[in-house]
């Protein structure tokens, strides 16, 4: 099927003039319709990078106004990875709710009582030996975790982070009470 049709374009490439010979002609030769698709294709591929490596940038501000934050929200607040925030939920050394399988809440007052603790500013006395502990001056395990609440996994991680020395009398693993008092005390 032929045509007469003649019309005056410009070429999108070289931005020259030229007479297309039907109405979806956009280059002025093949030499500029090779390098025009190169040139979008090229384009296309930075636009699709941009957009895969472009960063949820979060506001601060709205992050402190909050009471209550996302794993995700959480990690940018601590500067870690999201995959240690939920370790440490875990190993309950951070408390949250777990709505769902994707919802999991941290309460900020939670977050700020983690630093709050500072446990590598504890200094507590490692030089006793274990013959100083014994039944009066001492807390059991289950003691412990009834008292101030916290889960043996946590209590023994506690223990063994702050070297805090304990004795097994029987079937009880003893440890002082002024050790404890000292982590636990407000």
């Amino acid at each position: 099927m032929k045509t007469n049709i003649r019309i005056k374009k410009k070429c999108e490439y070289c931005k020259e003039e030229f007479v297309a010979k039907t109405t979806k002609t956009r280059y002025c030769c093949h030499r500029c319709n090779q390098k025009g698709y190169k040139q979008n294709m090229k384009q296309n591929k930075i636009a699709t990078t941009e957009k895969a490596t472009k960063l949820d940038i979060i506001n601060v501000d709205e992050l402190n106004k909050k009471d209550f934050l996302t794993a995700k929200e959480a990690a940018y607040i601590l500067n870690m990875s999201l995959r240690t925030v939920y370790r440490l939920i875990q190993s309950k050394e951070l408390n949250a709710y777990n709505f769902s399988e994707r919802k999991t809440l941290v309460r900020r007052k939670d977050i700020d009582m983690y630093f709050d603790l500072s446990l590598n500013d504890i200094n507590i006395d490692k030089s006793h030996l274990k013959e100083l502990i014994n039944l009066e001056n001492s807390y059991t395990m289950d003691e412990v975790q009834k008292k101030y609440n916290i889960s043996s996994s946590a209590l023994f991680n506690l223990i063994k982070r702050l070297e805090i020395q304990k004795k097994q009398v029987g079937k009880h693993v003893l440890v002082r009470k002024e050790d404890i008092d000292k982590i636990f005390a407000p």
